[in-house]
């Protein structure tokens, strides 16, 4: 129904109620004129709360009229004997008036608190809906779908600033690229009543990171605002999530490098680090010979990037083969197998990174790079405490005879080659071939047997053109049930 003929309809009908109300009373014989003014009140404000203005006037006019007429002596006329009639028709008429203002005042007053309440339901929904986004890609997307949901948009779009993405949904066509791009560029608000386009700004803290746009819904500059301070917070809070997850896979990162993964989960699930008796592991120490003498004739920097270099690429053996660093001193590197995750292929796995890190000193050994260091690798197998111990920069260590033996195998070796004890190459000498020493007198005067390692077997690598030999690989697997984690190559076509 069209607004005038509804309004036309409520006019009509206000005037034929006052009407009938002043033809009942008129024919109630002995009614009193305070009575009738009651009625006619209590009609005038039914419209008044539940009509407009104009049908309440109307209704007031007309009310003061017929009872002028009907209920004020001379009967039948609007000129009266008394002229305290006039001033009662009057005091009826203003007050009447007045009476319909307030409660059309009011009326409009809880029509604004019920329409401020919806306005806060609605971003109270999309508060909530947002409160599951932990990115700004994620923010885009919940706030194009939920917005036309929540506020009855058409369609809205989301700009991204930094990566000039746009996030869509309904039918947001209308909603031009240029115009988000110019609104994140100014930083103000951009509304179009007419076409039902409002485009805001979109900040986390004091930068703009983009803009949002609705458009198909008249939204007040008001629910405006709020959308756009509900969604700095929100990116406030992303950004917030971001910075600390990247602070803690820094510091899940720095924990690693000084400890193993499994006691680096142990401290941060308990608090401390129980020690544990691993009854067999795998020992290796490198040292390079003549560093002490180099010294003194290479600057600090130079040493230092030298240093660097050759550690680097231990460590990425190290890594490749699965054995755990366990720490540098000086010109001395320590890594281990078999610890924390017990693991039988141990002894093998460490002398093939024992061959590659042989084979990293011998490529750097080059004429044009003084000093040309060489290396000497120590390998032993046995059981070993460990344990994380202090407070302050704590350290990840190992205790036992088993760290002083193979400690002993490198000072006892020879420059680029691999000095096993006896218990590590009876674990290995069905896959390398080694060379007995004899028995060595270490530097506590004890005499121990000790072997070189010369390589792989020939029979395991003869006739093999890839990377991994297949003779190597079964006898691998059939002992240890596991294939190895890498293999050093370079050794199949070593004659």
């Amino acid at each position: 129904m069209h607004p005038w003929l509804r309004r036309a309809l409520r006019l009509s009908a206000a005037i034929a109620i006052v009407c009938a109300i002043l033809f009942i009373a008129f024919h109630i014989h002995g009614l009193h004129n305070v009575t009738v003014t009651s009625f006619l009140l209590l009609a005038i404000l039914y419209f008044a709360v539940r009509w407009d203005r104009l049908e309440t006037i109307a209704a007031s006019v007309v009310a003061a009229l017929g009872f002028q007429l009907y209920f004020q002596l001379p009967i039948g006329r609007f000129k009266a004997t008394d002229p305290q009639s006039y001033v009662a028709v009057a005091g009826f008429l203003i007050t009447a008036i007045v009476v319909s203002q307030t409660a059309l005042t009011a009326r409009k007053r809880a029509a604004e608190a019920l329409e401020r309440k919806a306005e806060t339901d609605r971003l109270y929904e999309l508060g909530q809906a947002l409160l599951t986004s932990d990115s700004l890609q994620a923010t885009a997307w919940i706030m194009v779908h939920q917005s036309i949901r929540i506020f009855g948009a058409s369609g809205a779009a989301f700009y991204l600033q930094a990566t000039s993405e746009i996030h869509r949904a309904g039918e947001s066509g209308a909603i031009l690229e240029e115009a988000l791009r110019a609104t994140a560029a100014s930083g103000a608000l951009s509304t179009d009543a007419l076409a039902k386009i409002s485009i805001l700004p979109v900040r986390a803290g004091d930068e703009v990171v983009g803009s949002f746009g609705f458009c198909g819904a008249s939204l007040s500059e008001t629910v405006l605002k709020s959308v756009a301070a509900l969604l700095s917070v929100v990116l406030e809070r992303v950004r917030a999530g971001e910075r600390v997850e990247q602070e803690k896979r820094v510091s899940e990162s720095l924990l690693l490098n000084i400890l193993p993964a499994e006691v680096a989960e142990e401290l941060r699930a308990k608090g401390i680090v129980s020690p544990k008796y691993f009854e067999d592991v795998t020992i290796l120490f490198t040292d390079f010979v003549g560093f002490t003498t180099s010294t003194e004739k290479m600057a600090a920097e130079e040493l230092v990037e030298r240093l660097h270099d050759y550690f680097t690429a231990f460590d990425q053996i190290v890594k490749r083969y699965h054995l755990e660093k366990m720490k540098t001193i000086g010109d001395s590197y320590m890594c281990l197998s078999g610890l924390p995750i017990r693991n039988p292929a141990h002894p093998v796995d460490t002398v093939m990174a024992a061959l590659e890190m042989l084979r990293a000193v011998e490529e750097r050994d080059q004429p044009d790079r003084p000093p040309q260091w060489k290396v000497r690798i120590g390998i032993h197998t046995g059981p070993v405490i460990a344990g994380v111990v202090g407070i302050d920069k704590f350290a990840f260590d190992i205790w036992g005879d088993t760290v002083n033996y193979s400690s002993r195998m490198e000072s006892s070796g020879q420059a680029n080659r691999i000095n096993l004890s006896e218990r590590t190459y009876a674990r290995i000498k069905d896959f390398f071939e080694c060379e007995y020493r004899g028995k060595v007198l270490t530097k506590e005067k004890r005499e121990l047997d000790m072997y070189f390692v010369n390589g792989i077997l020939p029979s395991l690598v003869n006739g093999s053109s890839g990377i991994l030999p297949p003779a190597f690989l079964r006898r691998y697997h059939v002992y240890f049930q596991k294939d190895p984690p890498a293999f050093p190559a370079f050794l199949i076509d070593r004659k």
